[in-house]
C-alpha cells in the first residue's frame, strides 16, 4: 500500500513538473513582424511596440525576425493579426491583447499588474480593450479612407513584396479587410475630424486616469502595466511614422503630459532612441 502510494505521489509530481516546464516562457521566443521600412503599416507597427514593450517590462527574452509572410503565418486576431508570437515548435498568438493574456497565464501571480487590487485590474482592463479600440481603429481609418495617406503611404506598403498583378490583389484585399473592421465597429462613416475627436477623447480620459493620483508614475501605480505598454506602442507610432497626413502626430501633440509619460518610458527601455530623439528632431525641424 505504502509503495503504491510513493509511486502515485512520484508520478503526480512528474506530471506537474512536465505542465510547469509546457508553461515555461521558451529560452528564445520569437517575434515576427514584416520590414518596418517598406512592409509595416501604422495599426501594425503600434501593435507590435507595444508588444515589444509589454515583453521587456517583463523581462522576457524574445528574438525579433522581419518576416515578409508574418500575416499569413498568424493565427488570426481582431484587428491586425500582427505581431506574431512564436513559443516553442507550435505555439502561436497574435496582437498584443492575446500575447499578454498567454504571458500572464505563464507568470501567474508573478504577472506585470499582479500587485494591483482587483477594481484597478478591472479599471486597466477596460482602458486597454477602449485604447486599443479607439488608437486602432483610428490608425486604420487615417491609413486606408484617407486618400492622401492611403495614395503615398499605405498602397506602397501593401504591394511591397509582391510582384504585378499580385500586389495590386494584395493591395485591394488589405483595403477591403480594413473596411469591414471599420464597419464592424461602426467607424466607417467618420471623417477626419471625426476620428481626430474620438482619439482626442481617449487622450483626455488617459490623462485623466495618470493624474488622478500626483504620486502615480504609470497607470497602475509606481510600476508599469500593461496599459503603459499598450498607450505607448501607439504613442510613439503615430508620433515618429511619416505620413502625408500627420493629423493625428498634431493632435497627440497637444497632450504634453501624455507624451512625458512615454518618453519617460522610452527613456527606461530603448535609451530614448524611439520616441524622445524623434521628438528632438521635430522641434528642431519647426524652430
Amino acid at each position: 500500500m505504502e509503495l503504491e502510494q510513493n509511486l502515485t505521489a512520484a508520478l503526480m509530481q512528474s506530471s506537474a513538473e512536465e505542465n510547469k516546464s509546457e508553461e515555461a516562457w521558451p529560452a528564445v521566443a520569437h517575434l515576427h513582424q514584416p520590414a518596418e521600412a517598406n512592409q509595416l503599416l501604422l495599426p501594425e507597427r503600434s501593435s507590435c511596440l507595444a508588444v515589444k514593450t509589454y515583453l521587456r517590462m517583463c523581462n522576457l527574452p524574445f528574438a525579433e525576425h522581419n518576416s515578409d509572410n508574418a500575416e499569413f503565418m498568424s493565427p488570426g486576431g481582431r484587428l491586425t493579426h500582427l505581431p506574431l508570437l512564436r513559443l516553442g515548435p507550435v505555439k502561436t498568438f497574435a496582437e498584443f491583447e492575446p500575447i499578454v493574456a498567454q504571458v500572464e497565464a505563464i507568470q501567474g501571480g508573478n504577472c506585470l499588474g499582479s500587485w494591483m487590487s482587483e477594481d484597478q485590474c478591472d479599471n486597466i482592463r477596460c482602458l486597454v480593450s477602449y485604447v486599443e479600440n479607439v488608437f486602432t481603429l483610428a490608425e486604420i481609418n487615417m491609413s486606408f479612407v484617407d486618400e492622401a495617406n492611403y495614395q503615398l503611404y499605405t498602397a506602397t506598403r501593401c504591394a511591397a513584396t509582391h510582384p504585378w498583378p499580385l500586389s495590386t490583389i494584395r493591395r485591394f484585399a488589405k483595403q477591403k479587410d480594413a473596411q469591414k473592421i471599420l464597419k464592424v465597429y461602426q467607424w466607417q462613416d467618420l471623417d477626419n475630424d471625426q476620428v481626430i475627436q474620438e482619439v482626442g477623447i481617449c487622450a483626455d480620459a488617459l490623462v485623466a486616469e495618470l493624474e488622478e493620483d500626483q504620486a502615480k508614475s504609470y497607470f497602475g501605480g509606481s510600476r508599469p502595466c500593461k496599459l503603459d505598454a499598450l498607450v505607448f506602442g501607439h504613442v510613439v507610432a503615430i508620433m515618429t511614422t511619416k505620413l502625408p497626413n500627420m493629423e493625428l502626430a498634431e493632435v497627440l501633440a497637444t497632450y504634453p503630459r501624455l507624451l512625458a509619460h512615454c518618453r519617460r518610458i522610452d527613456q527606461s527601455l530603448f535609451d530614448g532612441k524611439l520616441l524622445t530623439s524623434a521628438v528632438e528632431e521635430q522641434e528642431k525641424e519647426t524652430e
